[in-house]
């Protein structure tokens, strides 16, 4: 068993994906190629067939629970640092159950030392600003990926605005409808068009390595 055939198993939905991924572990394996070039990957390849037709929604949705629990298999052996070192991150999908993007980024932003707080998906605005002011977080993260969505976003930040608290936190979103140019005018502080440009984002914004 290799990462490749962790891949096909994601991308397949097959659920010996769990045992490749905890072969992989027992032997070794970098943890965060496992999880890189076998899961991210994996479910990349099962989006691509959602785009020709070959897949359809009800697999994105068990592709991305089957991710989720080989994620978690490999979240517990991943170093951790300090919790006082670290930036604390709200991050939840915004009127979707749709949540194979936002898993990702919770787990890369967990890999790079951000403490991340999940609320889940299917959120109203107050979720986050309520979320957000009981932790003490340093950013909201916000997926975006059906249009109803966009105007719900814009009311987050309406309501940061009134509750005079937008000045505490860097509001990140991202998301299948979202662009940089419409980020901008809805009052975000930053966009992310994948994984890796949100981990970015969040550092840059929060000026950290």
């Amino acid at each position: 068993m290799n990462i490749e055939d962790l891949r096909k198993a994601i991308a397949e939905i097959k659920g010996e994906a769990k045992d490749i991924t905890k072969r992989l572990l027992d032997e070794g394996v970098d943890p965060v190629r496992i999880l890189e070039d076998g899961i991210v990957k994996g479910l990349y390849d099962l989006g691509d067939k959602f785009e020709r037709h070959e897949a359809f929604i009800p697999d994105l949705v068990k592709g991305s629970k089957l991710a989720r629990e080989c994620i978690e298999m490999i979240e517990k052996v991943l170093p951790r640092e300090k919790a006082e070192a670290k930036k604390k991150v709200v991050i939840g999908t915004m009127l979707s159950k749709h949540n194979i993007g936002k898993n990702l980024v919770s787990t890369f932003l967990t890999i790079n030392g951000f403490e991340v707080h999940d609320l889940g998906e299917n959120l109203e605005p107050w979720d986050f600003y309520e979320k957000a002011e009981e932790i003490g977080a340093d950013i909201i993260a916000v997926s975006v990926v059906f249009t109803p969505a966009l105007s719900k976003f814009e009311e987050l930040i309406r309501i940061l605005k009134e509750m005079g608290v937008r000045d505490k936190y860097k509001v990140l979103v991202g998301g299948a409808v979202t662009s940089k140019e419409w980020a901008e005018k809805a009052g975000a502080d930053g966009w992310a068009g994948d994984v890796e440009g949100a981990v970015k984002a969040a550092k840059e914004l929060l000026g950290v390595s």
